[in-house]
């Protein structure tokens, strides 16, 4: 019975480590500014979800974007980008 009390604490500690070292934070979502890259802001979030974007070019110009979404309904950062670019950034619950 102690061998499965101990074992149920380690995974407990183990979750509580991985869920406490979350990337989704305002220490993060403060680092990230205008200008920056997607790549730049996926080193410091870890990788995003796509919620949409689009592109269109007239003539010689080409325009994009897309908005990148990280967290979940209760604590998250999205992200909005301009033809690879941050300009804006929004959170929630940090």
């Amino acid at each position: 019975m102690n061998g499965r009390r101990l074992l149920a604490l380690g995974l407990a500690a183990g979750l509580f480590a991985i869920v406490g070292c979350s990337k989704v934070s305002q220490e993060n979502y403060d680092k990230i500014s205008t200008g920056m890259s997607v790549d730049e802001v996926e080193d410091i979030l870890g990788s995003g979800e796509v919620e949409g974007g689009g592109g269109v070019a007239i003539g010689d110009v080409e325009l994009s974007g897309k908005v990148m979404h990280w967290g979940d309904d209760e604590k998250g950062i999205v992200v909005t980008f301009a033809n690879g670019k941050v300009v804006s950034k929004a959170k929630k619950g940090l």
